[in-house]
C-alpha cells in the first residue's frame, strides 16, 4: 500500500512539474519531448537493425536526458525499474494469493468504485492496483505475464462456477479480479489484448453493464 501511495504522489508531483514546464518554459519542454522520441525512435530502429548507430552504454546521454525529462516532468512513474532484482520462485502465485485475499473486503459501487466493504478495513484500491503494478514492473515481464494468467484462470473458474449453479449476478470478485485488469490497462496503458489474452470478450461485456 505505500508503494502504490508513493507512486500516486511521484505522478501528482510529476504532473505539477510537467505542468509548471509547460507554462513558464514551453519551448523546453517542447525540446525535451522531441528529444526524448528522436532517441526512442533510434534505440528501436537499432534494436530492429543493429547496424543503426544507437548511444552506447558508457554514453552518458540517456543519463543526462532522464535527469532533465524527471526534473521537467517528462516522465512515467510507472514504468521506472527502481532496484535490480533477482529470480524470485512463485512470485507471480504470491502476489495473486495477495490480490484474491483483498478482494472479498472491497466492494463495487457505481458512484465511488472500489470500496471497503467494512470501515475497519482500511484498503484504498488505486495504492493496491499501484502497488502491485510496480512491484511487478521490477521483475522480468514474464512474471507480470504469470500473474494476469493466473488471474484470468480465477476469473474463467469463478465465472463457469457461477454459471453451473445458475448464479444471475456475477460473483464479487470476479468484479474485483476485472475492475483490477482495467485499471491494470489504463495505467500501463498497455494494448487491451494483453488482458483479453486471458479473459474471454464476452465476460469483459457482460462485466460493463454492471459499470
Amino acid at each position: 500500500m505505500k508503494v502504490g501511495q508513493m507512486q500516486i504522489l511521484r505522478q501528482q508531483i510529476a504532473n505539477e512539474l510537467n505542468y509548471s514546464c509547460k507554462f513558464d518554459s514551453k519551448h523546453l519542454a517542447a525540446a525535451l519531448d522531441n528529444f526524448n522520441e528522436a532517441i526512442l525512435s533510434d534505440i528501436k530502429a537499432h534494436y530492429k537493425d543493429p547496424s543503426l548507430p544507437c548511444p552506447k552504454e558508457d554514453n552518458t546521454l540517456l543519463y543526462e536526458i532522464t535527469a532533465y525529462l524527471e526534473a521537467a516532468g517528462t516522465h512515467n512513474p510507472l514504468n521506472k525499474i527502481y532496484i535490480t532484482t533477482k529470480q524470485v520462485a512463485f512470485f507471480p502465485i504470491v502476489n495473486f494469493l495477495f490480490l484474491i485475499a483483498q478482494l472479498p473486503k472491497l466492494q463495487y459501487n457505481k458512484n465511488l468504485g472500489m470500496t471497503c466493504r467494512k470501515p475497519a478495513d482500511a484498503i484504498d484500491w488505486p495504492p493496491l492496483v499501484l502497488g502491485l503494478l510496480t512491484l511487478l514492473k521490477q521483475f522480468h515481464s514474464r512474471y507480470t505475464e504469470q500473474f494476469l494468467g493466473l488471474i484470468g484462470q480465477f476469473i474463467r473458474s469463478s465465472m463457469e462456477q457461477s454459471t453451473s449453479q445458475k448464479i444471475p449476478e456475477m460473483p464479487a470478485d470476479v468484479v474485483g479480479a476485472l475492475m483490477f485488469l482495467e485499471d491494470y490497462v489504463h495505467f500501463t496503458k498497455l494494448p487491451r489484448r494483453v488482458v483479453e489474452a486471458h479473459v474471454p470478450n464476452f465476460i469483459f461485456d457482460e462485466f460493463r453493464t454492471i459499470l
